[in-house]
């Protein structure tokens, strides 16, 4: 509940201080509560950059989100190192080498810096909690942030996140997970990053400063900055502040599951919040670099080789609707296609929904050939006009999660809300689909067919034989990296099953549009999705994820930990447009911002997911149903 236009300008000027309020029309619906908001588009807008720089490393050299590293060129760049470590590694897996990466930058184009991602990362070298001090040790004193200000730092974070059984590959594990934070050099306000373009000679040819204020987000709960250990593939401790490592038991069916042990050191910070400080890229052709310079790190400055090259040297690699070879653009436009249904272009329960994908650039050039998507070995090797899919040893070593397309059907809409109790049913149409170019349930490197293989652009899920009737949603995510740009759009297509009456979501929660509009507008942030369709993130962050990912506990610990949130953390009325979305608290919700929630009395329930009491539900059908936790204000109605 928002209560007067004072209060909408203050968290403006809370989350834009350097831009103001003014730069974009926020009027109309984007201030009042409710739902609805009018996003920017950079690629729409003549007085910005169009295009999103985003630089990542991975232990020392430059790396690409297909787990591609880039090695140094002919430009000078001290202290890059001679050879490249690759995150494209499975622990315990002998996977195939990939092919060095090439980082494309286009001349006469302007970028603006939207990631800049640093890690380092240890694995299986600390292996017990006894080593948690040598843990904090390697990250201030050896990693590549060993020059910060370190004091202060301290332990913020014990996490357990549960993996559920795939049968014949793994059994039912947990990771553990501990961050540090709170360091002086997080605390410091006016800092910058200094971008250069360098030509072959080092010469320095266009440059940007930007704060590192400027980027929003840095969160380590959704796999951004983190600084910390886990210990993966274990068994769940028996009491409170147990601190042994229990290793999965031998199980007949399945392979040896010994532990992963990671260490990490990850700055990465992501979301430009002022796209119109654009950086120059000239007419320069071949080798060269861009230099970042953190104000913080004055004396170790991170370099990134590049090959320039022109948009009109690059290859005939995309299709247009004729199906010709054209050169590729920026950007992703993710549709489906639906096959036409029964008379009246309405689904009846039981029907098949058959659709076809279909990716296009910017400049509505298709991505993939008509009928094919690329293989995870085009992926990987820098062969599908920078499309990307699920490389999980990428992801294990960096927690970098946006490189996941997903298709998945949901509905019918009035129906789309979070499980209060783990017993209700659920309406939640399908599970959401990968393409993986290493899958994370595979146990040996797919470089037969399946790997090899090109995808489909069919898909296909059938309707429930009790289908409900009202409006369904396919979703669509995909991801591209192409010439510095990484890009990430999710689109909802509706469908009608059993009437043609339109239907919409329950409207239980909402205002998201407070903070993100404009140039935070979610379909700039994260997956890509406007913020006027918030209940379809249920359509894969259901109850049923087991990844401490549920819709409820994820969005409360994004925020509540967030230092940009302006808001009272206990004011619920801030996102809840109903009181009866309120009253439903479980263990995995309320421990997103209480870590000890009525101390260790509920210990046990933690770990439980199938039997009673569980981690998802029961306490409001226990105690907090009619009478909610104090402390906190909720919706009237």
């Amino acid at each position: 509940m928002i209560r007067s236009n004072l209060l909408l300008g203050a968290l403006c000027a809370l989350l834009l201080p350097t831009l103001g309020c003014d730069l974009v029309n926020v009027t109309d619906t984007e201030s009042i509560s409710g739902r609805g908001a009018k996003a920017f588009d950079p690629y729409q807008s003549s007085n910005s950059g169009a295009i999103r720089l985003s630089l990542t490393m991975y232990n020392g050299c430059a790396s690409m989100p297909n787990g591609q590293v880039v090695p140094k060129n002919s430009a000078p760049m001290p202290g890059y190192p001679d050879t490249c470590e690759t995150p494209y590694a499975m622990d315990g897996v002998q996977l195939p080498q990939l092919p060095p990466g090439q980082l494309t930058i286009i001349a006469n184009t302007d970028y603006f810096l939207n990631q800049f991602a640093v890690t380092d990362t240890r694995v299986n070298v600390h292996k017990s909690y006894a080593q948690l001090p040598d843990v904090l040790r390697w990250i201030t004193t050896e990693s590549r942030f060993k020059a910060l200000d370190w004091r202060g730092v301290g332990q913020v974070e014990d996490d357990w996140l549960f993996y559920e059984s795939i049968p014949g590959v793994s059994q039912d594990h947990w990771y553990n997970v501990i961050l540090f934070d709170n360091a002086n050099w997080r605390k410091v306000k006016d800092d910058e990053l200094v971008v250069e373009v360098l030509d072959a000679e080092g010469v320095v040819r266009g440059s940007q400063k930007y704060l590192r204020s400027e980027l929003l987000a840095s969160s380590s709960n959704v796999g951004h900055s983190r600084f910390g250990w886990q210990a993966e593939r274990i068994m769940p401790p028996t009491y409170p502040n147990e601190k042994v490592i229990r290793e999965l038991p031998e199980v007949a069916g399945y392979p040896p599951e010994p532990p992963i042990f990671r260490t990490i050191a990850r700055l990465d910070l992501f979301g430009s919040t002022n796209p119109f400080k654009t950086l120059r890229v000239p007419d320069l052709r071949g080798d060269g670099a861009i230099r970042v310079t953190w104000t913080q790190m004055p004396n170790d400055p991170f370099y990134f080789p590049v090959t320039f090259v022109s948009q009109q040297d690059l290859p005939l690699s995309c299709f247009d609707e004729a199906g010709n070879p054209v050169q590729c653009g920026f950007g992703i436009d993710p549709n489906v296609r639906f096959v036409s249904p029964n008379p009246g272009n309405i689904y009846q329960p039981g029907d098949v929904v058959n659709g076809f994908i279909d990716l296009r650039d910017d400049k509505g050039n298709r991505l993939h050939p008509q009928d094919l998507l690329p293989s995870g070995s085009d992926v990987v090797t820098g062969q599908a006009n920078g499309l990307l899919s699920l490389v999980q040893p990428y992801l294990d070593r960096t927690t970098e999660v946006d490189m996941i397309p997903i298709f998945t059907v949901v509905g019918p809409l009035q129906q789309l809300r979070t499980r209060g109790n783990p017993y209700n049913p659920e309406h939640f149409m399908s599970d959401p689909a990968p393409y993986a170019a290493v899958s994370e349930t595979a146990t040996t490197t797919l470089s037969t067919a399946e790997f090899t293989q090109k995808w489909s652009t069919r898909v296909a899920r059938r309707l429930p034989p009790k289908a409900e009737a009202g409006t369904y949603m396919a979703l669509l995510k995909w991801n591209r990296y192409f010439a510095g740009e990484r890009f990430v759009k999710l689109k909802p297509h509706f469908f009608q099953v059993g009437t043609e009456e339109r239907t919409t979501y329950p409207g239980r929660v909402g205002n998201c549009q407070i903070c993100h509009r404009g140039v935070l507008s979610l379909d700039n942030l994260r997956h890509g999705l406007s913020v006027d369709h918030i209940e379809g993130c249920k359509g894969c962050h259901s109850h049923g994820t087991a990844r401490g990912l549920t819709i409820q506990g994820f969005i409360h610990k994004v925020h509540v930990k967030s230092p940009r949130y302006p808001a009272d953390r206990s004011d619920c009325t801030m996102c809840h447009l109903t009181r009866e979305s309120t009253l439903r608290p479980s263990l995995d919700l309320c421990s997103s911002c209480h870590p000890s929630v009525h101390g260790d009395e509920f210990f046990a329930s933690r770990f439980n997911g199938a039997v009673e009491p569980t981690r998802f539900g029961n306490c409001a059908q226990s105690c907090h149903g009619d009478t909610a936790p104090a402390g906190h204000i909720l919706p009237e109605n």
